[in-house]
């Protein structure tokens, strides 16, 4: 069973408010994610699968990832801020949190790889094509045959562009929208295609 500090839990805004104030592009956001986005992130995935998040930040995504059955070794999260490493390290202290860049999967340890699902918070639309070209190269190395890249974000079409698609042999599909979320989000699948 996951553990989540409730303490850590409410002081994720004003940490995640002062992160967004120090850099806003590496953010993304002015709010963390809702519980809603974090299930629908969350959707299909459960215990004895294997996942990687990119971009941890409070831990909304990640809790909606425990509570959807993915824990303990088999939850994989990338961050680089110090202070929410820290507090993702106490809030799952079964997780394997790795302070590494998201631009860089394929340095992680080589037993993290046959993934399940890929789930990305991270501000995509702020990032060069040349960031999305190693995120989807890094991310689909590791994930097995039949494993799946998930991302967020807060424009209506996927920010990954057609290009970067097909240089990898990718295609996206659209698979809902949180507008409970603060802003509203939609969510979109990236899979190898047929």
């Amino acid at each position: 069973m996951t553990v989540i500090s409730s303490a850590d839990a409410k002081a994720s805004p004003l940490a995640f408010l002062k992160a967004f104030l120090r850099n806003p592009k590496s953010i993304g956001a002015v709010a963390p994610s809702g519980r809603v986005l974090a299930g629908l992130m969350a959707r299909g995935l459960g215990a004895g699968q294997t996942v990687l998040e990119l971009g941890g930040g409070t831990g909304t995504l990640t809790r909606g990832l425990a509570r959807a059955g993915v824990t303990g070794e088999r939850l994989n999260v990338i961050e680089m801020n110090p202070d929410f490493i820290q507090s993702l390290r106490a809030q799952f202290p079964g997780a394997r949190i790795h302070d590494h860049s998201a631009f860089e999967i394929d340095t992680l340890p080589d037993d993290v790889r046959d993934l399940d699902a890929v789930i990305s918070g991270l501000p995509l639309v702020n990032m060069s094509g040349d960031n999305h070209r190693a995120i989807m190269r890094g991310s689909f190395a590791r994930l097995k045959p039949g494993g799946y890249y998930r991302q967020f974000t807060y424009k209506p079409r996927c920010p990954i562009s057609q290009d970067v698609l097909d240089a990898f042999g990718l295609k996206a599909t659209y698979e809902g929208m949180a507008l409970r979320n603060i802003p509203p989000a939609f969510v979109y699948r990236i899979e190898r295609a047929a």
